[in-house]
């Protein structure tokens, strides 16, 4: 391509370039004389995109075989762009060129490095090949620096494990999670005499006790443990006696259980959010549970009675359980995971998962003492017990009480065999009138109250269940069922068989019902609702009651849960990388067709929320969040039942938020940002690895250009300039800068340049605000302070000392009272403000043990407004005038940004939407 010499001896005329904010881009300078012509670029100006536009022009003007005199009057009438500016004819000058280009570089430095936020240790080089059969996609793998004298297969203490690489859905790596606790002093281990009381552990079940506990201490023991043995045996109980044995807050730290689950009735997604709500943490699937165990916390997590998740509705679920929840756990170095497991594929799918793992089967009589077992069964109320036919099952102990004597029973035959044989014969004995209320008890299929049961159909009322308990082995806990399961089988096919039909249509008949017919469903047990509602799905009209957002209001959650996943089977797992083609989908169960889609969904977004804790209010107003703006008839009756002060306005992910190509099928949201100057109208969304600019009134992606695909994911914060540039602030303190697309690249704000280079601390917030006096910006770092530069005046300021003990998690800013108010959040947990010119508050605004998350600040017409959020899911909205308001919102996982508008909405980003909404 032809062009003009870059370089002579001769003097060079030229004339300045600057930009419509006076800013200098160079020189544009030519020679005649040697047919020569260039820019002398300012090199401080850091404008390497505005010089590029002369240096194009040039090129084109020699195409046309212009001069460089003819080029330069030609270009004296171009009117360049924001980024270029244009050439000044009044500055026209001579000079040699040597003497030009060393002006043009005067005051240049070469860039600095940004400073990254204290503690921030490199990722290091991932080194596995993704392609791996042993780790498809999604799996954790596990980087081990292990100390001396320790074994990778066995316990790696939490201090030797520099973090883990997760692979994603597509196989390829995401990011490194660091272990915070790499390197630190582990807790001392107190004196064996200094530990918490041990209960007694009665029939003759020490040895088991003992093998736990030594278990629990021993650092050569693996990792995982599960428990097994026929039903009866006395599972369930002992890992009660190992919980109650060792307490979280032990004092003797080798011996503690941080959680204990009950998988009965549960599915994956139910089990996850009852074990993250145990564990102190928020999450919605597998995958969320494990990046919230990434903590490096030491813990042991107990799971009870996994052979009965999913109950009848779901049989395989114990398997499924297994491999998507337990397996990834399992891999965890700093965790202990005790299970209870019989059932063969679930028992299958955890060795493969654990192959060094131990085995306690409590069928093996060693785990019990013969002699302190017979001293046990002298003790029971009822029938003489012969202890040595039913050692070692306390379950057969109990039941042969309840059961006349003369039944043989063969000492060395398996307990499964012996169980059957008492059954049968405590079923023939057990007289006619009691048959009917046992009968009721074995169609439940759950355990129940005493005063569920009597209000079962066909159970006979109080007076019968209170004569049929005299027949029962007696009840551990407020819940009753018949044990060992074979006895339970022994009813079921000694009754007709269940009609759930006429068992769903007595339970719904006999609710109260309001003027319009619809039940009154507020005050029911919840354990009635479930009840009815698993009976409707086996009579295939379960999606009806699915339907109704007062029985997802008031029914159980594990088996609201499980009767849509019963409903809504999940498709298999199809990977384009490594199948072929995807398998077939099964048909609809019926009662499918009853399903309302939006409810469905919402019951999937608002599951975590306190499952365990929440109140039907509590639940009401998450299903009104996640409901509003796609079935507002359920999304307004939602809010009426909550009674909560604030309204949703809509709520995401809408179709088209996700890639059609993204095998995980839902929305990824990042971080959302107001827009400001040509953004200004627009709530900005960086989902899915796209960034999405959409109408803060309805939730739609209504900007018409193509989205842009975000290189960097702003995983520290995203903000956007006033020129319309977006800045996502990555975890090592690096900023990614888009430019304001339709100006060809607008003009990046150099002050948070300045900032990433001058922060000592390193940047972990930023905030952006076109104040009165021009563009303001916030920056958090950290050491837990605060800056703001006010970048038309390039005025900076700080705070003194830090406000926070950490880094600054999130930051924001609004002008109030004459002058600029900014809040932050912090690792520490506290929400603080700092009005520039008068110094920080002496007390934070609020504060909580968990760390913060989001916070957001605005100068409202109703009052100013504060929004704070934390890593436990709770939000707090705060609300200061003539009517101030202060409350608590859960909507499920964390969220991750927040935003005020100047008219008081606010929205929230959580990971898989964005609610928006109002207070009243």
């Amino acid at each position: 391509m032809p062009h003009y010499a870059g370089t002579t001896e001769k003097p060079v005329e030229y004339l300045e370039v600057r930009t419509d904010w006076d800013e200098l881009v160079g020189y544009l300078w030519i020679c005649d004389e040697d047919g020569a012509a260039g820019i002398a670029r300012y090199l401080i100006a850091d404008n390497f995109d505005g010089a590029m536009h002369w240096f194009s022009k040039l090129l084109d003007a020699r195409a046309r075989e212009l001069s460089p005199s003819e080029a330069l009057q030609e270009l004296i009438a171009d009117p360049g762009n924001r980024r270029s500016g244009r050439l000044v004819p009044g500055s026209r000058a001579v000079s040699g060129l040597a003497e030009l280009e060393a002006r043009a570089a005067e005051g240049y430095q070469p860039p600095k490095e940004p400073y990254e936020p204290p503690g921030r240790r490199p990722d290091p080089k991932f080194d596995q090949p993704w392609t791996e059969p042993s780790l498809p996609p999604g799996s954790w793998v596990y980087r081990y620096k292990v100390d001396e004298g320790h074994d990778p297969a066995g316990r790696v203490p939490s201090h030797a494990v520099a973090g883990a690489w997760k692979l994603t859905y597509w196989g390829g790596t995401r990011a490194f999670w660091h272990n915070p606790a790499y390197g630190t002093v582990p807790e001392a281990v107190a004196p064996s005499g200094e530990a918490s009381p041990v209960p007694p552990l009665r029939a003759g079940r020490r040895p088991a006790g003992r093998a736990l506990l030594d278990w629990l201490e021993d650092e050569r023991a693996p990792r995982f443990c599960r428990i097994t043995g026929s039903s009866g045996s006395g599972r369930t109980h002992l890992l009660a006696w190992l919980a109650a044995s060792c307490p979280p807050d032990n004092p003797r730290t080798g011996r503690r259980v941080h959680v204990v689950l009950s998988a009965e009735g549960l599915t994956v997604r139910s089990a996850t959010w009852l074990l993250a709500e145990r564990l102190g943490v928020v999450a919605r699937t597998p995958d969320d549970l494990m990046e919230a165990v990434q903590d490096g916390v030491p813990r042991t997590l107990v799971v009870t009675d996994l052979d009965r998740a999913g109950g009848d509705l779901l049989p395989d679920m114990p398997e499924q359980i297994a491999t998507e929840l337990l397996t990834p756990l399992l891999q965890v170095p700093w965790l202990r995971v005790l299970v209870e497991a019989s059932g063969a594929a679930a028992a299958a799918a955890l060795s493969a998962a654990a192959p060094a793992g131990a085995v306690l089967d409590l069928d093996d009589p060693r785990w019990t003492e013969p002699d302190r077992f017979a001293a046990w069964c002298a003790g029971l109320a009822g029938h003489p017990v012969a202890a040595d036919q039913v050692h070692p099952s306390p379950g057969l102990a109990l039941l042969a009480s309840r059961t006349p004597p003369g039944t043989p029973l063969d000492p060395a035959a398996p307990p499964v065999e012996r169980a059957a044989a008492l059954a049968e014969a405590w079923w023939a004995a057990l007289p006619e009138g009691p048959r009917r209320a046992v009968g009721a008890l074995a169609a439940a299929g759950r355990p129940v109250t005493d005063a569920v049961w009597a209000a079962l159909p066909g159970a006979g009322g109080a007076e019968a269940v209170r004569l049929a308990s005299a027949y029962l082995p007696p009840a551990d806990g407020p819940y009753r069922r018949l044990q060992p399961d074979l006895l339970e089988r022994q009813v079921v096919s000694g009754c007709p068989p269940v009609d759930h039909a006429a068992l769903q249509a007595g339970i719904e008949g006999g609710l109260p019902r309001g003027a319009d017919g619809r039940p009154l469903l507020s005050g029911i047990d919840p354990q009635w609702l479930g009840l009815l509602l698993r009976h409707a799905v086996h009579a295939g009209v379960g999606g009806r009651l699915l339907a109704d957002p007062d029985v997802l209001i008031h029914a159980d959650l594990a088996t609201i849960t499980a009767a849509f996943e019963h409903l809504q089977p999940a498709p298999p797992y199809f990977n384009p990388l490594f199948d072929e083609s995807a398998p077939p989908a099964s048909p609809p169960p019926p009662g499918a067709e009853y399903l309302n889609t939006a409810l469905a969904e919402a019951w999937e977004l608002a599951g975590p929320v306190r499952p365990a804790g929440s109140t039907p209010a509590d639940r009401a107003a998450a299903l009104h969040a996640w409901l509003a703006g796609r079935d507002q008839p359920a999304a307004d009756h939602c809010a009426a039942v909550s009674g909560q002060r604030w309204r949703a306005a809509w709520s995401g992910p809408f179709k088209g938020w996700v890639p059609a190509h993204d095998p995980r099928g839902e929305a990824l949201v990042l971080r959302i940002a107001p827009g400001r100057g040509p953004l200004r109208q627009y709530l900005l969304a960086a989902v899915n690895g796209i960034l999405r600019f959409l109408d803060p009134t309805t939730g739609l992606d209504v900007r018409e250009v193509d989205p842009s695909r975000l290189f960097g994911n702003g995983e520290a914060g995203m903000v956007c300039g006033d020129e319309g540039s977006q800045f996502f602030l990555q975890q090592d303190g690096t900023v990614v800068t888009y430019p304001y697309p339709e100006k060809k690249g607008g003009r990046p704000t150099p002050a948070v340049k300045w900032a990433t280079w001058n922060f000592t601390s390193g940047v972990t917030a930023l905030a952006t605000l076109v104040g009165a006096d021009g563009p303001l910006l916030a920056v958090g770092d950290g050491g837990g302070g605060l800056g703001l530069i006010r970048t038309a005046a390039w005025e900076k300021t700080a705070t003194d000392r830090p406000l926070h003990r950490g880094r600054v998690t999130d930051v924001d800013l609004t002008e109030a009272d004459g002058g600029v108010l900014l809040v932050s959040g912090g690792t520490d947990g506290t929400v603080r403000t700092w009005m520039d010119g008068r110094g920080p508050a002496p007390e934070p605004i609020d504060a909580r043990e968990h760390p913060v998350t989001a916070v957001a600040v605005q100068d409202t017409p109703h009052g100013m407004m504060l929004a704070a959020a934390w890593s436990d899911g709770l939000v707090r909205l705060y609300r200061w005038g003539t009517d101030p308001v202060a409350l608590d919102i859960r909507l499920g996982l964390p969220a991750r940004s927040a935003v005020i508008d100047p008219d008081g909405r606010v929205f929230l980003a959580l990971p898989e939407g964005i609610v928006a909404l109002t207070l009243d």
